[in-house]
């Protein structure tokens, strides 16, 4: 038996995990954009107080 014959199992549940993780993060982002967007656009303008607000909400 090859090495890689005994490590598909393995190989099968992590892919499983990395795809299940990226949709459940894909549908949490797609929920949450506008309140994502408008925390890190507050983050921006709290860091950098001397940056003009207009350019700070693109």
């Amino acid at each position: 038996m090859k090495a890689s014959e005994k490590l598909l199992p393995a190989r099968i549940v992590i892919w499983s995990l990395v795809i299940g993780l990226m949709v459940v993060g894909y549908t949490v982002y797609s929920q949450y954009s506008t309140e994502i967007s408008q925390e890190v656009t507050n983050a921006i303008v709290e860091a950098l107080p001397d940056l003009d607000n207009a350019v700070a909400k693109l």
